[in-house]
């Protein structure tokens, strides 16, 4: 599943995050894939900051397994390196490491 929270505002984006990740477990989802721009527009690097916040507050929950960000997969990151769900992303997205992109696991 995707999401993308481009022309939300901050707070009306995470609102649309957690409905989705709510609808993509109900859908036995693996993953998600939250389209969040990286900042190169003006408003994008607060949707990001403000989803990354968000995930990890319901990651410390158990609602999620993990997330990982498009910058960081890239071999030499300890982030990547640590991934335990590395095979749930396909090879695309880690070829491409987009950095307006945030992969969620559910």
């Amino acid at each position: 599943m995707e999401l993308d929270l481009h022309g939300y505002n901050s707070n009306a984006a995470i609102i649309q995050l957690e409905k989705m990740i709510s609808l993509a477990k109900k859908n036995k989802s693996k993953i998600l894939k939250v389209i969040v721009g990286y900042g190169s527009t003006g408003k994008t690097h607060k949707i990001k900051d403000n989803a990354i916040d968000f995930l990890n507050e319901i990651k410390n929950k158990n609602i999620i397994k993990d997330f990982i960000c498009g910058e960081e997969l890239d071999i030499f990151c300890k982030k990547y390196q640590d991934f335990k769900y590395k095979e749930l992303i396909s090879e695309t997205e880690k070829k491409i490491r987009n950095k307006g992109i945030i992969i969620v696991v559910l």
